[in-house]
């Protein structure tokens, strides 16, 4: 039987935060929070649960609370990967998100924080899966069924790792998800603004990972890819750091009046990516 521990260990989860999360295990009593704990597994009742678990949570240091009450549904969630045949290497590279949150949060912040609970309901409800690099997430647009693809901050996205990531999930979505008939790749990310391939060398891995995808939207004043690149959203253009090529770059850009944003593009699900 796996326990909180366990999971700690297979994603992990710094030594200090397991250590908290494990006294806060003994306080946490599931069964009262079982009503709005069951939310959490259906997506359009993510919110109604996550705001009755911050209510009955209350003052809640760093989301520890939360992240403790999430990795304990991660208990039954690993149960539901062994009923279905999934690899229990998939489980454990999928929630690796909730470590890698926490240590995103010491980047930022300079202490261990939790403050996801907004995202992680989709690995919690096994709506999204990391298949090797990339995360794959069953979703809806214009109506049809697709798949949208999120790249993880520690991911390498060499053209030989996404070319695999991509392979993985046709064969897994055809394996666990049959009735899911999706038609397009789809994806919203700072990584995909046209002016990365202005600022960037053209053999760069996130040129070559655009590449793929046929924008059709550009959101020119989208401030996220500040925290992504910077760790910090807050930062004004002059305190923005210079420690590596692309935040020397993209400062420099944005010095003379350039725009990142984000931008949304498809990828064609029979399309081959190679």
């Amino acid at each position: 039987m796996i326990l909180l521990k366990d999971i700690c260990e297979g994603i992990q989860m710094p030594e200090e935060v397991t250590a908290i999360l494990l006294g806060l295990e003994k306080e946490l009593d599931l069964k009262d929070l079982a009503p709005s704990v069951e939310k959490l597994y259906h997506r359009p009742l993510w919110e109604e649960g996550l705001a009755e678990l911050r209510t009955a949570f209350g003052e809640d240091k760093n989301g520890f609370k939360m992240l403790t009450c999430m990795l304990l549904m991660g208990l039954d969630v690993y149960e539901k990967y062994k009923e279905k045949g999934m690899e229990e290497k998939v489980f454990y590279d999928t929630f690796a998100c909730f470590s890698r949150f926490v240590k995103e949060h010491l980047a930022s912040y300079g202490t261990y924080g939790f403050d996801r609970e907004w995202w992680t309901t989709r690995q919690l409800s096994m709506e999204e899966f990391r298949l090797g690099e990339l995360e794959f997430e069953v979703e809806k647009w214009n109506g049809e069924d697709v798949i949208s693809v999120h790249i993880p901050s520690d991911a390498v996205i060499t053209r030989e790792n996404c070319v695999a990531s991509y392979a993985w999930s046709k064969v897994f979505f055809k394996e666990f998800y049959p009735d899911f008939q999706y038609k397009y790749y789809i994806c919203d990310s700072w990584l995909l603004s046209p002016s990365l391939p202005e600022i960037l060398p053209a053999d760069s891995k996130i040129v070559n990972f655009q590449k793929d995808f046929t924008i059709t939207e550009w959101e020119k004043e989208n401030p996220s890819y500040l925290e992504w690149v910077y760790k910090n959203p807050n930062l004004k253009l002059e305190e923005l750091p210079e420690n590596t090529s692309l935040q020397r770059n993209i400062k420099k850009y944005l010095k003379e009046g350039g725009k990142i944003g984000t931008a949304f593009g498809y990828i064609k699900a029979d399309a081959e990516i190679k």
